[in-house]
């Protein structure tokens, strides 16, 4: 077991070798609180780039941008009786600051739903207001790393603030990249990932787990899989081989996860 690990550690230590450029900090809004902020690297990240949908039994944005690297993630609230036009304004201003250009914008309905951007995309239920109150900016700086703002009032007045600092990974030597990840029941994304690969291009599901229920780290990360199997298809599984890595990565990989790597011919 033991080879096994280091087999499969090391492998992907090939797949993932990767150098990171420093994240962008972002003054904020004037009497803004800091409510939470964190550092994550070797992420796979998904940049929005559409007004946000329904897909299958879930919500996506019609169209998003995978990358990977490492972000910085903050979240502010600003006091209610602060103007939103003048937040709006104020971030507008400060992101184009240095010559970033916007790839992706929407405000109010144009967005799409609310709830669906705080409970299912930024997995934050602070951000949920009315669609009619809500800005979503997609900036890019000219070492192409990103920022994604989003600012919503919510019902109780208070306005939230959520900024994205992505700095991408620059890939040396690999011959492999990191594709998405996602969780391992999250069937309508792994289905739309795999429908959205150029033609010819196969991947690579890594699929982690962990012991519980009586249940081991291996034979859950099995039935994991065939339950992928199962609902991407016959024709979809032809660009996919999943390989089940039980807990063995879940420092790299996370818990409960499938990470999609390229191959390359």
């Amino acid at each position: 077991m033991i080879r096994v690990k280091q087999v499969i550690l090391a492998c992907f230590a090939l797949f993932v070798s990767y150098a990171f450029a420093d994240i962008t900090h972002v003054e904020a809004y004037r009497g803004a609180q800091l409510v939470k902020s964190e550092t994550l690297d070797n992420q796979a990240l998904e940049i929005p780039l559409g007004k946000i949908q329904r897909s299958g039994r879930g919500w996506e944005p019609e169209s998003v941008l995978r990358v990977s690297g490492s972000v910085f993630r903050s979240l502010y609230k600003v006091e209610r009786n602060v103007p939103l036009e003048s937040v709006f304004a104020y971030y507008k201003s400060t992101l184009l600051a240095d010559g970033q250009k916007v790839i992706f914008q929407c405000e109010s309905r144009s967005c799409g739903s609310s709830n669906a951007w705080a409970n299912n995309f930024f997995n934050n239920y602070l951000l949920y207001g009315a669609d009619s109150t809500q800005l979503l900016m997609v900036v890019q700086d000219s070492h192409d790393d990103y920022q994604v703002i989003y600012i919503n009032r919510r019902g109780a007045g208070d306005i939230m603030i959520r900024l994205d600092s992505i700095a991408l990974m620059v890939a040396q030597d690999a011959e492999f990249e990191v594709a998405a990840q996602m969780a391992v029941n999250d069937f309508p994304r792994i289905r739309r990932f795999l429908r959205d690969l150029p033609n010819g291009q196969r991947v690579v599901g890594f699929v982690t787990s962990e012991r519980g229920g009586g249940e081991s780290a291996i034979a859950q990360g099995d039935r994991y899989i065939d339950a992928l199997i199962s609902a991407v298809g016959d024709q979809l599984s032809q660009q996919v081989r999943f390989i089940n890595v039980a807990d063995m990565g879940r420092d790299l990989l996370g818990k409960h996860r499938v990470s999609f790597v390229y191959v390359t011919p």
